[in-house]
């Protein structure tokens, strides 16, 4: 015997071990590993994938690693939307306060009218560019976050990549005994998956079932194993001095003794770093740079998670609790109006059902908010909504783990059917809406008054007024209401109503144009479409029809 056999286990990898078993061993993708392929850039994307292919049959993934991914897809497709959405309802909403504030200034000192213009002028010069920049960016960033399967690039891209290369599913005894397995790993801090002890369900034998369908492959292939993780808590790995050196001991020994080859582990970056040199395959600086920023995003993430995840459970009965039963407040009412604004998680009620759960840094805004949502639409007002809102702190606001926790406990009707929804955006704004839908359900109205609409002079005036009294969006791009705010429009014809005035105004605009009302939204432009969807369409230049030259306005009727 030398001194390493029945040692092998701590042996630290040399560049030989990785690359004997990049090339003739199995290398096997772990969840995270797939799942952060969403929050990739699209260059860095492109070069994993090649990575990957350039493995041809040695690449791997346990049917566990499948079953998770199908879990937690849509989360982690939608992560840059969601934070996308926040932010543009937080500029949308600092915007308006601006021109309110501006509109009340100008009242108090008689300002001149064309002064006003001006400086609202000023203020979309300003805050429009910056919005339509970032919807640009972060519209290209989210490309292929689409919950819709057969357009996710993400999906269409792993399902020819590993294309005969994911494992069978254990057979129900088997599956059985080894979640028995991991759970009693978990109970008595046997590596791996331990760390998932607060998941408290099967999901926390989901570590050990990945391990041993690993271990099964390994085995029936009879050759080492490379398992690529973004996980870093320490029933995975051994570490020194905080320094990462390899899989726990345990691990290494239990491979080699049910396999009788060694097991390695790399994280992304490393690994995009070894196939690099290895495999000659071309991988730029940046493309490992960007899978080092997304593992340290991901890292941070789930060590939040990790930390509150003791005390989630029982967090989130609390909380419930404390919604269920606690005082309902009217969302129509004084409360509206809160001066002591705090953190919540608020709870909407509609005909004593709970309807919708969210979570609020600013509670009174959030409520504002609704209340303006809901005082604009059709089969439903703010007095037939009430709400309960439960003080959390600010962490607890941006726990997604939290929220998500919640939401699947309870599956509030309105968190899956559009009302949360902030920004459409004008590619998703024409798209078909499933029948439960909150704007099919609730469509806007056009017919409700508003009194500030009267005095409008020009299509900016009224377009102005539409856009920042009218409890809805009404969009029209800068660009093109630089082409047309100046029109005359009929100011004599006004009587208030929102439809009223989008005739008006759309009488005045040049032929070509097109306003269409949609259930949740109204859109200005010079774009000629039939909408299914839309409640009104009106068109601008219009002409006689008899002679064939117009473009009539058209009806569709109440939704």
């Amino acid at each position: 015997m030398s001194l390493t056999d029945g040692f092998e286990h701590h042996l630290s990898a040399s560049p030989e071990d990785y690359e004997r078993v990049l090339k003739d061993g199995v290398v096997i993708l772990d969840t995270n590993a797939i799942l952060n392929l969403y929050r990739y850039t699209t260059e860095a994307r492109k070069e994993l994938f090649e990575v990957l292919r350039g493995l041809d049959e040695r690449l791997w993934i346990p049917h566990q690693v499948a079953t998770e991914f199908w879990r937690n897809r849509e989360s982690a497709a939608s992560d840059l939307d969601y934070f996308g959405n926040e932010l543009i309802e937080e500029l949308q909403e600092t915007r308006r306060q601006m021109e309110r504030s501006l509109r009340t200034w100008s009242n108090r000192v008689a300002l001149q009218r064309d002064h006003l213009q001006t400086l609202l002028e000023s203020l979309d010069s300003a805050f429009q560019p910056t919005l339509d920049k970032f919807q640009e960016i972060a519209g290209s960033r989210s490309e292929g976050k689409s919950r819709n399967t057969f357009e996710d690039p993400v999906l269409l891209e792993l399902q020819t990549t590993l294309a005969g290369k994911v494992g069978e599913a254990m057979g129900e005894e088997e599956h059985k005994q080894a979640v028995s397995e991991g759970l009693r790993r978990v109970e008595e801090k046997i590596p791996p998956g331990y760390k998932d002890k607060s998941k408290g369900d099967q999901q926390a034998a989901g570590d050990y079932l990945v391990w041993a369908q690993t271990i099964k492959e390994a085995r029936s292939r009879n050759c080492e194993a490379l398992l690529i993780t973004g996980d870093v808590k320490e029933d995975w790995w051994r570490k020194e001095s905080g320094e990462i050196r390899g899989p726990r001991l345990e691990l290494s020994k239990e491979f080699y003794s049910e396999v009788g080859c060694r097991v390695y582990m790399l994280r992304p970056p490393r690994f995009l770093e070894l196939a690099r040199e290895i495999l000659n395959i071309s991988v730029a600086n940046e493309t490992i740079d960007d899978a080092s920023r997304v593992e340290l995003s991901s890292y941070d993430i789930r060590e939040r998670i990790d930390t509150a995840s003791a005390v989630l459970a029982s967090l989130r009965d609390d909380l419930l609790n404390y919604i269920k039963g606690g005082s309902r407040l009217p969302l129509d009412g004084d409360p509206i109006g809160l001066a002591n604004d705090f953190p919540a998680l608020i709870g909407l009620f509609h005909e004593d059902s709970l309807v919708y759960l969210a979570f609020a840094s600013s509670t009174s805004r959030v409520l504002r908010r609704w209340h303006r949502k809901l005082s604009g639409r059709k089969n439903i007002t703010p007095s037939d909504v009430s709400f309960v809102a439960a003080p959390v702190t600010e962490e607890q606001v941006n726990d997604r783990a939290l929220m998500h926790g919640m939401l699947t406990e309870e599956q509030p009707e309105w968190n899956s059917n559009g009302f949360g929804n902030h920004d459409p955006g004008r590619l998703r704004v024409y798209r078909g809406l499933r029948e439960d839908h909150f704007d099919l359900l609730y469509p806007i109205d056009i017919s409700m008054k508003v009194s500030r609409l009267i005095g409008a002079r020009n299509v900016g005036e009224a377009f102005e007024s539409l856009r920042g009294y009218a409890p809805y969006r009404v969009h029209m791009s800068l660009r093109d209401l630089s082409e047309v705010a100046d029109q005359e429009i009929d100011s004599g014809e006004l009587n208030g109503t929102v439809e009223n005035c989008l005739r008006i105004l759309t009488e005045s605009l040049p032929q070509g144009w097109q306003t269409t009302v949609m259930p949740g939204s109204i859109i200005i432009e010079p774009l000629l479409k039939d909408v299914p969807n839309a409640q009104l369409i009106l068109r601008g230049g219009l002409i006689n029809e008899a002679d064939g030259t117009g473009s009539p306005n058209k009806f569709f009727g109440d939704l």
